[in-house]
């Protein structure tokens, strides 16, 4: 019994010495192991969420069956327009994978200053950029978003803020609003003369001169994506824009260089090429629209069919994979760079904005041409080709296929965006142009913007409601604020 007693009192003697060295038991929660912030350096964080920034655009299949580059073959659902919860991945994606390594990164650097301010500066500025980048494609996917970082003291939601767990929807027009704003605020903090990521910066290893030039265009895309719903402010921000300097070449492009050795190869010959899937073969969609003008990017952008020549699987129906044409070695190798904005689709905002009168220094016709050309050349083809194809009755823009200018910008628009089905998706809610096929049975009507995650309607119930009503209903037939048509 003694023996009990003593051994009880030891261990209460070892309790009370424990619990008087930690006043603040919680502390015990803490996982010693785990990344705690301001362990680690803010280079990884860019680097990190610019790599998964990259590899949610670069693969996003959905987004290429929507924009019917391609077709089907076992399960045919999304071509039907059968989607289920279709945002969440991308959401999640962005939201967690690149806007909370984005927000680290600045706390990061803005708790531990440098001895070289001005790099400080150009890193915070490149970060924001990168934020406002993420941000408007959440936008232009979803419409009223939980947003952050808001200059404006109207939006009001803490979407990347860890003790909110139910973020308020800021409505997507002031979100717009707002982006701009910040994007001219961290544009004028550039200074090219100084350093900044190095080779952590995924993009443009470290040139701050060619982040002037994104920033530029970024703002040149988001310009033209509102000149339907505001023409004016449209106008004021492409022609700031073009004054500032966008893009002129294909070497301005920002684009993510892949590796030919795991894990950081590009995601499609991933998903594609190392797990010999067999769920996606070239869509008749674009194949017959490339065709009717003798394309000659038709053997850059797919393989040739199980007859020797090129063509694509009905769409929104099952295909015999072994039948039609499949996505080429350009698109599908392990080192095909992930592209985030380029020189083709700057051409094609330029013509687009010239048709609307907007002065941008040149023509409609000048900058289709020259976006046209840019694309051939860029997936490998001759200036020879380019000039041949131009020449053609259904391309040369006196006679080009479509009833007005921008039906032509169009048209030609959305086949220099293979395999960029976001932006393809987007350009062609933006234009309701060229004409798409219809699944011959239909489960759904074309979706225009992604559903909100289901996560959403089970943890923030409240405010994802009132964002469904804001919009109109949390529907894919549900247009974004800008798509008028």
């Amino acid at each position: 019994m003694k023996k009990i007693l003593t051994a009880v009192l030891s261990l209460l003697v070892l309790l009370t010495v424990t619990t008087s060295c930690n006043d603040d038991i919680t502390s015990i929660n803490t996982n010693p192991k785990a990344y705690q912030s301001g362990s680690v350096p803010a280079s990884p964080f860019f680097s990190n969420a610019t790599r998964n920034l990259s590899d949610a655009i670069v693969y996003g299949f959905t987004f290429k069956i929507m924009a019917q580059q391609f077709a089907e073959t076992t399960y045919f659902s999304t071509s039907a327009y059968n989607l289920v919860d279709v945002g969440a991945g991308f959401w999640t994606s962005l939201y967690r994978d690149v806007l909370l390594d984005y927000k680290e990164a600045k706390s990061i650097i803005k708790a531990n200053p440098s001895l070289y301010p001005a790099v400080d500066q150009n890193k915070l500025a490149i970060i924001e950029i990168m934020e406002v980048y993420t941000y408007s494609i959440l936008v232009n996917t979803f419409g009223n978003i939980p947003y952050s970082s808001a200059i404006s003291t109207s939006l009001k939601s803490e979407a990347l803020n860890p003790d909110n767990l139910v973020p308020a929807y800021d409505d997507a027009a002031a979100i717009y609003d707002d982006l701009f704003a910040r994007l001219d605020k961290a544009t004028s903090q550039l200074a090219p003369g100084s350093d900044s990521f190095g080779t952590a910066d995924l993009v443009y290893k470290g040139n701050v001169a060619s982040w002037v030039k994104f920033a530029n265009t970024l703002k040149l895309r988001m310009a033209m994506t509102l000149a339907d719903v505001n023409a004016a402010k449209s106008k004021t921000m492409a022609e700031a824009a073009v004054k500032a300097g966008v893009f002129t070449a294909n070497t301005d492009n920002a684009t993510i260089t892949y590796l030919s050795t795991t894990p950081n190869t590009n995601p499609i010959w991933v998903n594609l090429i190392q797990s010999s899937r067999e769920d996606y073969v070239a869509s008749n969609t674009m194949i017959d629209m490339m065709k009717t003008s003798s394309d000659p990017r038709i053997p850059l952008y797919y393989t040739k069919d199980n007859a020797g020549a090129y063509s694509g699987g009905v769409y929104g129906r099952s295909n015999a994979f072994i039948t039609y044409s499949k996505a080429g070695p350009n698109m599908t190798a392990q080192t095909t760079p992930g592209i985030l904005l380029d020189f083709v689709e700057t051409e094609f905002y330029l013509a687009e904005a010239a048709a609307r009168g907007y002065t941008v220094g040149g023509t409609a016709e000048s900058f289709y041409n020259a976006g046209i050309t840019a694309s051939v050349l860029y997936w490998g083809g001759t200036a020879s080709a380019a000039t041949t194809y131009l020449a053609g009755p259904t391309v040369a823009f006196a006679t080009a296929i479509g009833a007005t200018p921008l039906q032509k910008i169009a048209r030609q628009k959305y086949l220099a965006l293979f395999n960029r089905g976001l932006e393809a998706w987007t350009e062609y809610r933006r234009f309701d142009f060229p004409t798409f096929n219809v699944p011959a049975v239909p489960q759904g009507d074309f979706p225009v913007r992604y559903t909100y995650p289901n996560s959403e309607q089970n943890a923030n119930i409240t405010n994802y409601t009132a964002a469904a009503t804001a919009i109109g209903g949390d529907k894919l037939t549900t247009k974004v604020f800008w798509d008028t048509k």
